[in-house]
């Protein structure tokens, strides 16, 4: 039986590592809903009680259930909002205020991906592929080498397409700087600088 949330002291229930496992594959993978209580803790009058998730999973899942009157999201993008709501930083608390939405907190997570792997590879450029592909064969060095120029590809593409704000942009999704601060450094407006980050996070989509 799933822990449930019950009062503030019981807000952090214990999992473990087996059950979160099983949770992430069925919540975040099959795409399950989250489990609701029995009859017989419902209470007349109140809201039944939500049962609380292992963390990570929880967190998802409360996105995907706050969206799912837009567009389901996918698994692989869940992972993404997962990730970023572990970190905490200024992104994930636009995506609390509505400012962007899961799918956008998504893109911003792999823009920050994409660019940490084009760097480290024009840092290694001049090495050899079969040490970045160390325990897996020669298999492991393509399929890193490939990965790398589907990302470098992309982020090239995004840069061009964001080229006006690209400093701006990087500051807010690589280096995690405020929003509001962000927007006093390149002197535009709250609105305005989020609007710049809203339509930067949707274009990676086309890139």
């Amino acid at each position: 039986m799933l822990p449930k949330l019950t009062s503030a002291r019981a807000a952090q229930p214990e999992f473990t590592p087996a059950e979160r496992e099983r949770q992430r594959v069925e919540h975040l993978v099959l795409g399950a809903p989250r489990p609701r209580p029995g009859a017989n803790r419902r209470k007349k009058g109140k809201a039944p009680a939500k049962i609380a998730l292992a963390p990570g999973v929880d967190e998802a899942v409360e996105l995907r259930e706050r969206w799912s009157h837009k567009a389901n999201a996918t698994p692989q993008t869940l992972e993404h909002v997962a990730a970023e709501l572990r970190r905490e930083g200024s992104l994930a608390r636009l995506l609390r205020t509505g400012a962007i939405d899961a799918h956008q907190l998504a893109a911003a997570q792999a823009i920050r991906e994409a660019f940490h792997l084009v760097v480290a590879d024009v840092a290694v450029r001049t090495a050899k592929l079969e040490p970045r592909g160390t325990g897996g064969g020669p298999d492991a060095a393509s399929t890193e080498l490939l990965r790398t120029v589907i990302a470098d590809r992309a982020y090239t593409a995004w840069r061009a397409a964001i080229a006006p704000h690209g400093q701006m942009l990087l500051a807010i999704i690589v280096d995690d700087v405020g929003l509001t601060k962000a927007a006093r450094r390149w002197r535009v407006s709250d609105r305005r600088a989020r609007a710049i980050l809203v339509n930067a996070l949707d274009s990676w989509r086309r890139c």
